[in-house]
This record gives C-alpha cells, structure tokens and sequence, in this order.
C-alpha cells in the first residue's frame, strides 16, 4: 500500500482527477441535465481502471524479472497473498481516488446545474457502482497480463487494450439498456469477472516458476 500510493500513478489519480472533475463543468455542453458527479465517476473508471492496470502489470513483470519474489517465497508467505495484497493496496487507492472525484463533482452540482439532491445522489450512487466494478476487473486483468507476460512493454501494452475492453463488460450493458437495474448488474458482472481472472492468476502463479 505505500509502495502505490506514493507513486506518481496514484498522485495523479489523487489530484488530477478532482480537478477535472472542475474542468469538466465547462466541457459538458449538451449534457446539462447529468451530473458532473455522473460523469467524474465513468471518467475515473475508464481513466483510473487504465491506469491501475497497466501500472500493475508492468510492476509484476519487473518484479519477475528481478526475481524479487524469491525473496518473498522462501519465507512462509502464500503466493496468493502476494496476488491478493497488490489487488487490494490499488483497488483501494483507486477507490480513495473515486470517492475524491465524486465529491467534488457533487459539490459542483450543488453550485452550479442544482438538480434535485435524490437525482444527484441516485445518479451519483449509480456512477460509482459502475466505477467500482470497472477499476476491479482492470485491476484484476492488470494482475493477470503481470503473471503471464514477461516483456515491460507488452504487459503495459496489452493492459491499455485488454484491461479497457473487458472493464466495458460492466459499464456499456448498464448505460445502453435501460431495463437494466445498472447497479445490480455492475456489481455483479464486476465480481464475477474480477474473481474469475483473480482466481485464475492464482492458479498460475501457484504452478509457475519463478
């Protein structure tokens, strides 16, 4: 955990994204009925789960090739553990980077377009169950790509493309059609493919040599 909330990635996240949660109040032309809280929370995802993503896969590979695990698996430590720690420590920095956006996208809305505080908060809620699954299964495919790439550039690669497509997997149902309880559906797509790739990670990292 302090390892990635100190990196240049998470400071990003962190300070960057409330600020365009700012900016974004003069980009969203055409969409004054949504609340920046709304839109802050797809960007985040898709910006955050990206990010996330890549930075955990490129961290693995380097760590393999540095036989940094060696180190780690001679002492009594689970290989999951080692999997499930570097999940969570990004996940929850992504989240602490979500809640962040969010709020000031509320407080924008407060300010500025004065919808109806329940529509904010449903919309917002709905957002940030989207953001959530999405940042997981980046997160979860970033640890994936880690474990079975052994070149920096095509995990960072590879995580841009696959990690992003398979984030959609919980974002595009929930917005496109509208008989969808968008955040029952996330959240449980989320999970479902989050601990499928995470599980599956650990199965191979349990048989692989390191």
């Amino acid at each position: 955990m302090k390892g990635f909330y100190k990196s240049k990635v998470m400071a990003i996240l962190w300070f960057g994204m409330p600020i365009l949660s700012f900016l974004m109040h003069f980009l969203q032309e055409g969409v004054e009925d949504l609340p920046i809280s709304y839109l802050v929370g797809l960007v985040v995802a898709s910006i955050g789960g990206t990010l996330a993503s890549v930075m955990l896969s490129t961290s693995i590979v380097n760590e393999k090739n540095n036989k940094v695990y060696n180190l780690f698996l001679v002492r009594p430590v689970k290989r999951y553990n080692l999997i499930l720690s570097k999940f969570f420590a990004v996940y929850s920095c992504l989240i602490i980077a979500t809640i962040i956006s969010i709020i000031t996208g509320i407080v924008i809305d407060e300010l500025t377009i004065g919808l109806p505080p329940e529509t904010v908060m449903e919309q917002t809620f709905e957002s940030l169950s989207i953001s959530l699954a999405a940042m997981a299964i980046s997160c979860s495919v970033g640890i994936f790509i880690g474990i079975i790439i052994s070149s920096v550039a095509s995990a960072a690669i590879i995580s841009i493309y696959i990690g992003n497509q398979f984030s959609l997997l919980s974002m595009l149902p929930s917005i496109f059609l509208p008989d969808i309880d968008p955040i029952l559906f996330t959240t449980i797509v989320g999970t479902i493919i989050t601990v499928f790739f995470l599980l599956i990670t650990i199965l191979i990292f349990k048989r692989k040599q390191i």
